[in-house]
């Protein structure tokens, strides 16, 4: 063998062993590393560790997290993975620019178990100022979590308050610095992408919270087939529950959110919406009214959108051929009453609970009540208004009063006829009371009051009340007969019942009333 060759293998083999000896020592370093900076709440274990020195790749295999709760607002959290891989690391800009820089990491399969604290808990740690002290700026191109799955428990573990079955994540242009580091939200990104599937969470004793998948960007967010619904069945809530309590369904194919942004300010969350579609949303109710009724004074939107553990502003919402099934039931045998709202279109606008925000929320909304009259309603109100004031106008036309009986028939025993060609009204109050005007041409129109067993008509009731009822032949040159509205609210019942009552109030008016405009 020549002196060449020779030395070419003792090159070789010296090239080859202080790389071996190179990585062993790095393998070494990133052990004694982990040791001597990962805090002693927080245990980090894994069962095989490969570097590659050449590539600037670091690979964990079976990795486990266990984060006993300091400086955090859940008391335990668990992270296992497949594998947690580090690619692209930068040594020069470690070693000289006194920096870290790595192209991606990833965490391949992660499980992300959380378990809350109890309400009581000593946990002010949580509540302080990240303690973290770095010494070095870290970039990192780009962070995923694929095919994660998440889980978070009650502090016993016996309720599992959220879990989704297949979460995936990337964070692009990820950094932090010692003055960052230090901030509520501890670093900051440029491009995001995030999917969601199969997400479950209770909403306490009653109600759940379902979604088949949900995608959020930088500019949008996809929700499809989500579902907020009661845990019970209809026979079930009533067994359940003492006081009236609302069985409800509430489902929407399709939800987009277009240009949306987050921020932190005084340690509250500030959610910003432009646009926020809802398609085909079908809202079902019910209420079984042989429960005891709740006395306990119930709040008008105005105050709810107060109460909200967020600042949240939307510009615009968007309802799209929705529907709203109403029944009520009460102890008396009989089929349950409903009323409907098919083809619902609606558009809500300065939907916000900002104080600097100076425009009412306004909805408008157009629909066929009943799946006959056309029904379309202006409403505004301002969320900061001490006295809750609010302002509706609206209208029902071409509509057929005889299909309202399945609900007037088990609910109030009676059962009308006649059709309501226009009806107008408008509305103005406050959490106390309201007043307002309205106007309606019909014909014919007639009611009749039912016996107990609702299989028959009390003639003679129906007859006087008859006699006071204005077939709605004395009316104006245009057709019509004019009433007032003056009412007082129910404060424990809710604001649609408030509605009611006030265009119940009107009808009377301008059916018994002298029909003229003041």
């Amino acid at each position: 063998m020549s002196k060449i060759l020779k030395w070419l293998v003792f090159v070789l083999i010296f090239c080859v062993g202080g790389y071996m000896l190179a990585e062993w020592k790095m393998k070494k370093e990133v052990v004694s590393f982990l040791e001597r900076k990962i805090p002693d709440h927080i245990d980090f274990s894994y069962d095989k560790l490969t570097i590659s020195l050449l590539k600037g790749n670091i690979v964990f295999n079976d990795v486990a997290v266990v984060n006993l709760g300091k400086q955090t607002s859940s008391c335990e959290i668990k992270v296992d993975a497949e594998k947690l891989s580090i690619k692209g690391f930068d040594y020069w800009k470690i070693l000289f620019q006194k920096s870290i820089y790595i192209k991606s990491l990833t965490l391949t399969k992660p499980h992300l178990n959380f378990k809350t604290c109890p309400e009581n808990a000593d946990n002010e740690a949580a509540n302080k100022t990240n303690p973290i002290k770095l010494l070095k700026e870290i970039f990192v191109e780009e962070i995923i979590f694929d095919e994660g799955r998440v889980e978070i428990w009650d502090i016993n573990e016996e309720v599992e308050l959220i879990a989704v079955d297949k979460l995936n994540l990337s964070l692009k242009e990820v950094a932090t610095d010692p003055d960052i580091i230090t901030k509520y939200v501890p670093f900051t990104f440029s491009e995001y992408n995030i999917e969601i599937q199969n997400f479950n969470a209770p909403l306490g004793k009653f109600e759940k919270l379902e979604m088949q998948s949900m995608v959020i960007n930088n500019s949008t967010i996809d929700i499809t087939d989500i579902v907020l619904s009661t845990v019970y069945s209809k026979t079930e809530l009533s067994r359940e529950i003492v006081y009236q309590r609302d069985y409800i369904n509430l489902s929407i194919p399709t939800i987009k959110v277009e240009d949306h942004n987050y921020l932190v300010s005084n340690d509250s969350l500030h959610v910003n919406f432009k646009e926020l579609l809802l398609s085909q949303p079908k809202l079902e109710v019910y209420r079984d009214k042989s429960r005891l009724e709740n006395f306990r004074n119930k709040p008008l939107y105005g105050k709810l959108l107060q109460k909200l553990p967020f600042k949240v502003a939307i510009d615009i919402v968007f309802i799209k051929k929705g529907a709203i099934v109403y029944e009520e039931n009460i102890p008396n045998d009989a089929k349950a009453g409903a009323l409907s709202f098919d083809n619902l279109d609606a558009t809500i606008s300065n939907l916000s609970n900002k104080i600097i925000v100076n425009d009412p929320v306004q909805i408008q909304l157009n629909a066929d009540l009943m799946g006959t009259g056309k029904f379309h309603l202006n409403w505004q109100f301002d969320v900061y208004d001490p006295r809750s004031t609010f302002l509706i106008s609206g209208g029902l036309s071409n509509f057929n009063t005889s299909s309202l009986n399945d609900f007037l028939v088990p609910n109030l025993r009676t059962q009308t006829t006649g059709t309501i060609d226009q009806l107008y009204f408008t509305i103005s109050g406050d959490e106390y009371t309201a007043t307002g005007d309205i106007k309606m041409r019909y014909e014919d129109f007639k009611f009749q009051v039912l016996n107990k067993e609702r299989n028959g008509v009390k003639k003679v009731l129906s007859f006087i009340g008859n006699l006071f009822i204005n077939d709605g032949s004395k009316t104006d040159e245009d057709g019509y007969r004019y009433g007032d509205i003056e009412t007082e609210r129910i404060k424990n019942k809710s604001f649609f019942n408030y509605l009611w009552i006030n265009l119940e109030d009107g009808l009377l008016d301008v059916l018994t009333g002298n029909g003229k405009k003041d």
